[in-house]
């Protein structure tokens, strides 16, 4: 019976494992098919890529889940919560901010619009901002003045991608995560492109110049640039000469996401006037997490997943 319960136990976990491979292939190969629709004609070849791609989509897929899983939440979105949620008030000026930002949301509006949903669940994203201020400080029931702190505060506060359920906001995002990599590797392809196209025309008007030059001086040195920038057009064409070459800025790319884009957790701790408080600070504040997401470009934000009701969102017909 030991025997035929083991034969049993394989035979399942090889199903098991055979149907988790097939899901993870379609699940990869969706998302190439998505980024041939929307990027193809700036990836040329992609499609022919598909299935050589899928181990690297799953690795970064794996990567950017770890992301998304930084980010908190969902927070309650509710205005009338402004002056007693610590969150809602660090990040909105005011009751009357945090209603026009609602308010004025498209991707809220046409999803409440479309709808049957009461709820919306969506990313939060703000740029988080430092200004350097003197203020006081209590340490024990002494005062201290003149004391360096930092004021923090939040910028283009944006919500995005909501849905009526929070799994399927993550999979946005996910997806937009994904495009951002395409994109790159789209953007370097033109890159390549556009500076080989800029050496081609140079070249062309030094062939046209070369003539002109009579003296042996002048014939030398426009002989040297020309051949300079043949060898440059020689090397840089080399790097689009066949479909891999095509690929190769995406592989990096999907192999490296780190390298591209990175997100960690943040804990404030600030008063109710906006100053980030030290970790040996009395003061009792509810701390505020977010995640904050940084690209190699240097742009940072921070997010938070929310949860609005659509009694709060003014409708706009």
């Amino acid at each position: 019976m030991n025997f035929f319960r083991h034969v049993h136990q394989r035979l399942a976990y090889k199903g098991a494992l055979k149907k988790r491979r097939l899901r993870i292939k379609a699940e990869s190969l969706a998302v190439i098919d998505q980024m041939v629709v929307s990027l193809g004609k700036k990836l040329p070849y992609l499609q022919s890529y598909r299935t050589e791609l899928v181990p690297l989509i799953y690795r970064t897929g794996r990567y950017l889940d770890t992301m998304l899983d930084a980010i908190p939440g969902p927070a309650a979105l509710d205005p009338n919560h402004w002056d007693k949620d610590p969150l809602i008030h660090s990040m909105f000026v005011s009751e009357k901010h945090t209603k026009e930002l609602i308010a004025d949301s498209e991707p809220l509006q046409r999803f409440f619009q479309g709808s049957n949903s009461k709820i919306a669940f969506a990313l939060l994203t703000a740029e988080k901002r430092e200004k350097t201020i003197s203020g006081t400080e209590f340490v024990g029931e002494i005062v201290r003045r003149d004391v360096i702190q930092k004021a923090i505060f939040f910028e283009q506060l944006q919500i995005t991608m909501p849905t009526d359920e929070l799994a399927k906001t993550r999979r946005q995002v996910k997806y937009q995560l994904f495009s951002d990599l395409f994109k790159q590797a789209a953007e370097k392809i033109s890159e390549i492109k556009a500076i080989k196209s800029e050496l081609k025309t140079r070249h062309d008007v030094i062939t046209a110049k070369m003539p002109l030059f009579i003296n042996k001086e002048g014939q030398k040195e426009m002989d040297e640039l020309h051949d300079a920038l043949e060898k440059q057009i020689e090397e840089i064409g080399a790097t689009l000469d066949s479909p891999d070459d095509y690929i190769s800025p995406l592989k990096n790319l999907l192999l490296n996401p780190q390298i591209h884009i990175s997100a960690k957790p943040v804990v404030l701790k600030l008063n109710s006037m906006g100053i980030l408080l030290s970790d040996n600070s009395k003061q009792e504040v509810k701390p505020i997490l977010l995640a904050e997401f940084e690209s190699n470009a240097g742009k940072k934000c921070v997010a938070t997943w929310i949860r609005v009701e659509k009694e709060n969102v003014t409708q706009q017909f």
